[in-house]
């Protein structure tokens, strides 16, 4: 049987890893994921101050950023999945325990 102290300390526990990963990895790499955006791709590479001095690389700057934005959503899927997976084995073992 599974008790609501256990189920309530498990969600919590989830909660907490969640608003940790929010607040120390996404939101400060937010910005990848409007990267897909082209204005704002646009935008972001007109301000990096060494692409004034060589426009040649910016077709390069921008594959790079594109890159790095998908493996930031490929690990944000990855942590989501994890977490969640973990969340349910936990709850199940509970249960039968």
């Amino acid at each position: 049987m599974l008790s609501l102290r256990y189920a309530m300390v498990l969600f919590v526990a989830y909660f907490l890893a969640f608003g940790l990963y929010y607040r120390f990895y996404f939101r400060p790499r937010l910005y990848l994921l409007l990267l897909a955006d082209h204005a704002y791709m646009d935008h972001y590479v007109d301000r990096l101050p060494h692409m004034r001095d060589r426009p040649d690389e910016r077709l390069g700057m921008i594959e790079f950023m594109l890159a790095k934005r998908k493996q930031f959503v490929r690990g944000m899927r990855n942590f989501v999945f994890a977490a969640t997976a973990a969340y349910a084995v936990l709850l199940i073992l509970g249960a039968t325990a």
